[in-house]
């Protein structure tokens, strides 16, 4: 992913799927998800990136924590199905790698639509654990799971956020100054 690909991809799909509506996007610290542009792209779309710090993404990021393993253990079951579905027809000639590339996209496709089928409720929970769909108003923080983390405890948070600037300077610089403190006894 480099800049522009990000902003055709903000702009081509992400903004044409959620129009208008307030969304909260979750994405890492890459580059190019957060230079000026794309922060503006956000802010002018009514966007709020959630920027997940370095060496985070396995504590707090749905897809890595929940779904990623059994999701691509789904895409090898059903990849090795068709593979030998495909190698043991009479009329099987050698692969290419135009035959591969194909047969895997019709792979993933059926993985995601048979996980979302079957792992619905994953997914969701998954979300909501992490606090990316949970409402904003912290009616529902007491759900929120993070590995590592235990009576997690939340201020009036929403009080605050008057004082601060929608336009908070993000930085390109690695997060390897990022703590984790145990407030534990």
């Amino acid at each position: 992913m480099n800049d522009v690909l990000f902003e055709k991809y903000l702009t081509d799909h992400l903004i044409q799927a959620v129009g208008s509506r307030p969304t909260l996007f979750s994405l890492d610290l890459m580059g190019s998800h957060k230079t000026s542009t794309i922060l503006e792209l956000f802010r002018t779309n009514n966007i709020t990136p959630s920027l997940i710090p370095t060496r985070c993404p396995s504590l707090i990021q749905p897809l890595d924590v929940s779904i990623n393993k059994p999701f691509k253990e789904l895409i090898r079951d059903i990849t090795n199905e068709k593979i030998f579905e495909l190698e043991s027809a009479a009329e099987f000639e050698k692969w290419t790698v135009g035959d591969r590339r194909v047969m895997t996209t019709h792979c993933v496709g059926q993985a995601f639509d048979q996980f979302h089928s079957n792992k619905s409720h994953l997914i969701s929970t998954s979300f909501r654990k992490f606090g990316l769909s949970l409402p904003i108003d912290g009616s529902s923080d007491h759900e929120l799971d993070i590995k590592g983390f235990s009576e997690l405890e939340f201020g009036e948070w929403t009080e605050d956020l008057s004082l601060l600037d929608d336009r908070v300077d993000v930085g390109n610089e690695e997060d390897h100054d990022i703590e984790f403190v145990d407030t534990r006894d």
